[in-house]
């Protein structure tokens, strides 16, 4: 990806984990606060970006991702931006429900997700395509505003899963074949137009799960 331009670079980041996460509830654009494990995730996570020259910071306006932000932004001048586009999908009908009862409730739609039918739309809610056109248009949108520098976007799991299928041109029988993280980080380049992503779902910087017989 050669240029005599600089290159934009976006680090993208889930927010860390939350209530909902941790009860296994389906938590699209529900709002869930973050346990304490999700707090010192994203406080690693600034750890990790501790030498990244941050010019700009973006996040979903849900409350999630927007604590994950202000706790990785610590320290620095740098303001928060909310972009609803950057939302988790909706889940409409399934939402704050446990997979037993979406089983129960939705088995036709529950198969299609498993399945990973493109044709997998929760009643009430969005699909992945949906996500996928709303995501990418706020990754393109972001990059176009911040040509040469490097921006920070905490997002979410099913949102990072389809803005990144997007740049990479996966199926869209295909957009969860790959993990996304609670604070794991992807970077993607932004330069004439085109979106590279340079890595994927890096953890490294991630503290081990608490052990749960210590709780």
């Amino acid at each position: 990806m050669s240029s005599t331009k600089a290159h934009t670079r976006i680090w993208i980041a889930r927010h860390g984990q939350t209530e909902a996460n941790k009860s296994g509830l389906f938590c699209g654009q529900s709002e869930t606060t973050l346990t304490e494990f999700g707090r010192e995730q994203a406080r690693a996570l600034g750890g990790r970006l501790r030498d990244v020259p941050i010019a700009a910071a973006y996040a979903s306006d849900l409350s999630r991702a927007v604590q994950t932000a202000t706790i990785v932004l610590d320290g620095r001048s740098v303001s928060l931006q909310m972009d609803p586009a950057l939302r988790e999908i909706f889940y409409g009908e399934w939402e704050m429900k446990r997979e037993a009862a979406i089983r129960r409730d939705h088995p036709e739609q529950f198969k299609k997700m498993r399945d990973e039918d493109p044709g997998w739309h929760p009643t009430g809610g969005e699909n992945p395509q949906m996500v996928r056109e709303r995501t990418i248009a706020a990754i393109r949108s972001i990059a176009a505003r911040h040509r040469g520098q490097d921006v920070l976007v905490i997002s979410h799991g099913t949102a990072i899963n389809c803005m990144l299928s997007e740049i990479l041109g996966i199926a869209p029988t295909h957009v969860f074949r790959f993990d996304v993280s609670n604070c794991g980080l992807s970077q993607v380049a932004a330069a004439n137009g085109r979106l590279v992503v340079l890595s994927l779902n890096d953890t490294a910087h991630l503290p081990p799960p608490p052990d749960p017989k210590k709780r």
